[in-house]
């Protein structure tokens, strides 16, 4: 239900959608640089599948939305998915590195 969440009754967009309307909000000059650079994380990521599902499903949003249909312009467009092989626990990673940034940080907190 990461990609098709209507499944079990829940509105909005599925997976692929959310990462492709997030990025399609950005500066158009930003967009190629965050499709090249989507960073999977935590637990969820860990599925058998999830990353090249995830290419294929933005690849595939692209050519209807940005393409025109055309499959000869998917050939300018570059995606790519970063799925680190410790990434279950890089939230946690990444929260512990901010929280040890900033516990002297009186603003922050």
């Amino acid at each position: 239900c990461l990609f098709q969440p209507h499944l079990i009754d829940v509105d909005g967009g599925g997976m692929a959608e959310q990462v492709f309307d997030c990025i399609d909000k950005a500066d158009v000059d930003m967009r190629p640089d965050l499709y090249n650079h989507i960073v999977l994380s935590g637990g969820s990521s860990m599925y058998p599948g999830l990353p090249s599902r995830l290419e294929k499903d933005i690849r595939g949003l692209w050519l209807n939305k940005r393409g025109n249909g055309d499959r000869a312009n998917l050939s300018r467009f570059r995606c790519r998915i970063e799925d680190p092989p410790r990434r279950r626990h890089l939230v946690w990673l990444g929260g512990a590195v901010l929280g040890e940034i900033m516990k002297n940080s009186t603003e922050f907190w």
